[in-house]
């Protein structure tokens, strides 16, 4: 059996060190041939965003035999190395734009030591970024690849210091504008798309990807990929568990899988950060992996700010124009509605596509999965209840209960959980 690293490998680590590695490089290798320049893509946190960037480093760097055996390897791909301009924002924990533009002039003339290029420190950022970018572009055209672009400012939503933080990156993106001709490919991630009047202002030829249906599946695990990629894990968790293939397969299904990332498909895929760590722990124990790895205090707070009613705002429908022009830094200010905080539940992964209407224009979102529905439930007492009720409410003991036909045992539980809650008459409660 390979190992399963379900941390935040690189593609280097996982092929050399013999993880399991899901091969997602013939999304890879139609997105080069494509033919395009400037990418955008929107993921949750922990979807793969940061493997699929230093996935495309090493194949802008010419590394074939790291993909010996993949997809890419057996087309007609030239293997040719680029210059490659890797930032990290994921790695910024700035809170000011002085200290952000700081972090990114640092961060530009060490990329350019890399490749013995010295530049003044005296500069401001985007003067050295112009100047790395013309350098290198004298040899071969360049790389770009930006990586949770948006981390900064979604640290830094109630900081005032905010609109400045944006002026900087959009200052950044504008150099990546101005230097097309100096460009041979540009991909960028992110959690949330900003509208292109907010960041990505002059990069009016950007190509957003990230609802198209020929990469739906680049990011998170298909059942067929589960099963081909993780099979041995499969049969000791059914051995472990007593649990037939199937019985097991269907158990992971509603726990793990449902993110359905664009309207023009039915097919879904898994979470991949919930999917490794739960095998990689014994595969016996259905938990909730990905939830735990980040905060929801910005969500929390945004529920109550909305008053968000789960029972009767997830059955409206949302357009899909909305959530394109959303922007996050919205949520900061007091133009806030049920319908932009939909859109972040979706942009976060909290909630999905579930159906469409009026050929995908319109979308009905709901919870992709058990690991997500239940998480948010729980929170989401604490926020309209108190602490103690979200303590008090154990989904797993419900569950037994039901199936054990405690009927006693269900009443003193939601009694409990009741009681916990205090009385608010200005509280609109769930």
């Amino acid at each position: 059996m390979k190992t399963i690293d379900a941390g935040n490998p690189t593609f280097e680590k996982l092929i050399t060190s013999g993880n399991i590695y899901v091969d997602k490089t013939k999304y890879l290798y139609n997105l080069l041939r494509d033919g395009g320049t400037y990418y955008f893509c929107a993921r949750p946190r922990r979807f793969g965003k940061t493997l699929t960037i230093n996935t495309l480093e090493q194949i802008f760097r010419g590394r074939r035999e790291l993909f010996k055996g993949l997809y890419i390897d057996s087309t007609d791909y030239d293997w040719k190395e680029y210059p490659v301009i890797h930032v990290d924002f994921g790695k910024c924990q700035k809170q000011s734009a002085e200290e952000l533009s700081g972090w990114l002039n640092r961060s530009i003339m060490e990329i350019g030591r890399d490749y013995q290029i010295e530049l003044d420190s005296s500069l401001d950022y985007d003067e050295n970024f112009n100047f790395l970018i013309e350098r290198l572009a004298k040899k071969e055209k360049v790389v770009i690849l930006i990586d949770e672009y948006d981390k900064i400012l979604s640290s830094n939503i109630s900081n005032p210091e905010i609109e400045k933080m944006r002026d900087v990156l959009r200052g950044f993106f504008e150099v990546i504008k101005a230097s097309y001709q100096n460009m041979k490919f540009v991909f960028i991630t992110g959690v949330t798309k900003y509208s292109k009047v907010s960041i990505f202002s002059s990069m009016n030829n950007l190509n957003e990807i990230s609802m198209d249906k020929p990469y739906a599946c680049m990011f998170g695990f298909t059942e067929d990929e589960i099963e081909t990629y993780f099979s041995s894990y499969i049969e000791k968790g059914c051995a472990t568990t007593g649990k037939g293939w199937q019985e097991y397969l269907e158990e992971l299904k509603k726990e793990y899988d449902g993110y359905r990332f664009s309207p023009e498909t039915d097919v879904s895929v898994y979470n991949p950060v919930s999917v490794s760590s739960f095998f990689a722990k014994g595969g016996e124990y259905f938990k909730n992996y990905w939830i735990d790895t980040g905060g929801m205090k910005l969500l929390m707070d945004l529920a109550r700010k909305v008053h968000f009613n789960i029972a009767d705002d997830l059955e409206k429908p949302i357009a899909t124009a909305k959530i394109a022009s959303f922007d996050i830094i919205e949520m900061a200010t007091g133009n806030v509605t049920p319908l932009k905080y939909k859109a972040l539940l979706l942009q976060s992964g909290y909630l999905t596509i579930k159906d469409t209407r009026y050929n995908g224009q319109e979308l009905y979102l709901d919870f992709p999965n058990n690991e997500v529905r239940e998480a948010y439930a729980s929170k989401i007492l604490s926020v309209y209840g108190s602490e103690e009720a979200e303590e008090e409410f154990n989904p797993y003991n419900l569950k037994a209960q039901l199936e054990e036909g405690n009927t006693q045992g269900i009443i003193d539980n939601l009694f409990s959980v009741y009681a916990a809650i205090p009385y608010r008459e200005e509280q609109k409660i769930i």
